[in-house]
């Protein structure tokens, strides 16, 4: 059927422009200013004279026309549609591509995708180091190593103060040879060291513990009252609390803090410190509360995480209304000279598995078997304390055993390691409880191997000093993967860790030098804080806990 006059030819037709009328009607058609938009109707001339024959063609015309319109309309729209649709393609499609660039870029920089990679909007560009994370430092190729970096001191203004830095247990010595190396480098305090002769006959801890203070003095605290020392302490740092207050004893607490002592307590479960709910640290817990209100009763962390657990947690553990928790941020790592630009070529490299050789926490049958499994060319070493587990006679060469190390020779042998497989008992290391391994890593120089979700809770490590373990990996598959990169690649990951270390160090130096200028602001007699009437009676009616 051919077209009606009053309809354009689809083949002709652009619902952009007007069309053209019938030669037979053009006379009829008024002039119209031309407008892309616009569509003309042309007017036939019939149209004016009624009459029912021609209403009846009129309206029969007019529903075609009707049809037509939209008809006309529809192709425009799905023209304008198809339009806006390319523009959306082509967004999607360059959105795609950097999206694969990104991942490209993650695996060269971290060796692995793991899921938070998938949805992480972070583009590594390069392979810098750890410092890169903290200061937009690049390693030159004849970098200073850090241990060897001067740190920079910090000092306290006013008045000098009396600081007890304070471990009595025979553990924690990796936390409290931190603390006495970063107040040594505080200046206007005197320091005095508190400990007990059980705490430091073990692993030649009394050898390590005399070679840090240098000839800063230490008081037995089992046999020497601190009350009894012959000045009033301003500060006192509890490396191991609540089991310090215990040896300690509540008089002499009762007597330095009334006369205005300030006391640092580190919080190492944080969350066994709901005191209506677990016993284990209750009456400790009574007993700093009214210290607590009176503000001189303060709370460390050893992590980020834990940082944040007690600041979260801690209003409601305590039952102290009103009360921010902000802890002191505190990284437990010292100074100490590993092994640097080791020859991996001519000494075997190998990772470690560090601390007490505990079958209920570690499967070493499955752990050993895997290994031989996996043929790496990376050796594996226990280091640690405790009866030796069991290997097969075949891979006695790969797998070997390290005992019986002191405090210093247990660093130095981890810092000889390409990589440290961490021993995690619970998942309260990932919210409220520090690892020693990881400061244990920073300490020796040697990165670890963790997962994702451990970075994040640990977020005080950068990418760059620790080996990433995927979803679908294990430690030892981790392993079988570094192995296969050039010692290169193994010195620089543990020159980051070493850069760590220093920065970690740096900032523990002026956050405690911070923490006690804020003490020694608060004593000058303008500021000292008002002391409730009823403190006396609050000293009296604490609870008792076990000395």
């Amino acid at each position: 059927m051919s077209a009606s006059p009053l309809l354009p030819s689809h083949e002709n037709y652009s619902p952009y422009r007007p069309s053209s009328p019938s030669p037979s009607v053009a006379s009829s058609v008024p002039s119209t200013p031309y407008s892309p938009n616009a569509i003309v109707i042309p007017m036939p001339e019939w149209a004016t004279t009624v009459s029912p024959s021609r209403v009846g063609s009129f309206v029969n015309s007019a529903k075609s026309r009707s049809r037509q319109l939209f008809r006309s309309a529809s192709s425009a729209a799905t023209t304008k549609g198809w339009r806006v649709h390319s523009k959306i393609r082509f967004a999607l499609e360059a959105l795609l591509i950097i999206y694969v660039f990104t991942l490209l870029a993650k695996f060269r920089h971290y060796g692995v995708i793991t899921k938070e990679h998938l949805f992480s909007l972070e583009i590594p560009l390069s392979k810098g180091t750890a410092d890169d994370v903290l200061s937009n430092s690049v390693i030159s190729e004849g970098y200073v190593p850090p241990h060897y970096l001067p740190l920079e001191r910090a000092k306290v203004d006013g008045s000098r103060m009396n600081v007890l830095l304070v471990n009595t247990p025979d553990y924690h010595y990796e936390v409290f040879v931190p603390i006495v190396e970063a107040f040594k480098q505080i200046d206007n305090i005197n320091i005095t060291l508190v400990s007990s002769e059980l705490g430091m006959s073990k692993w030649g801890l009394r050898n390590a513990v005399d070679i840090e203070r240098g000839d800063l003095p230490i008081v037995d605290a089992s046999s020497t009252p601190l009350d009894q020392i012959g000045f009033t302490p301003d500060f006192i740092f509890l490396t191991t609390c609540p089991e310090d207050m215990r040896v300690i004893g509540k008089s002499a607490l009762n007597s330095m803090l009334s006369q205005g002592a300030h006391v640092v307590c580190i919080v190492h479960e944080a969350h066994l410190w709901d005191f209506h709910h677990v016993d284990q640290y209750a009456k400790e817990i009574s007993y700093m509360r009214p210290w607590i209100r009176q503000d001189q009763w303060h709370f460390a962390a050893l992590s980020r995480h834990v940082h944040t657990f007690i600041r979260s947690n801690f209003p409601r553990f305590l039952d102290i209304e009103g009360r921010d928790y902000r802890p002191l941020l505190f990284h437990p790592v010292f100074n100490f000279p590993v092994p640097n630009n080791r020859d991996f070529m001519s000494d075997e490299p190998f990772a470690v598995i560090p601390g007490k050789f505990e079958p209920e926490r570690r499967n070493y049958d499955k752990i050993f078997t895997e290994y031989g499994q996996l043929k790496c060319d990376i050796n594996l070493r226990l280091i640690g304390s405790g009866p030796i587990p069991q290997i097969a006679s075949e891979m006695n060469p790969k797998i070997g055993f390290i005992t019986n190390l002191n405090f210093f020779e247990y660093f130095e042998e981890l810092g000889k390691g390409v990589a440290i497989i961490p021993t995690l008992g619970n998942e309260h290391y990932l919210k409220s409880q520090a690892s020693s391994t990881v400061a244990t890593s920073i300490i020796a120089g040697t990165p670890l191997i963790v997962t994702q979700t451990f970075l994040n809770a640990h977020s005080q490590i950068p990418l760059d000093a620790i080996w990433v373990q995927g979803d679908d990996e294990t430690e030892l598959e981790v392993l079988q993967r570094v192995g296969h990169l050039p010692a290169t690649e193994w010195q620089r990951k543990k020159d980051s860790v070493l850069q760590l270390r220093n920065h970690l160090m740096a900032e523990n130096i002026q956050r405690s030098a911070r923490l006690l200028n804020i003490i020694n602001d608060s004593k000058k007699p303008e500021k000292t804080l008002k002391v409730r009437p009823d403190v006396g009676e609050a000293e009296k009616s604490v609870p008792t806990f076990q000395n």
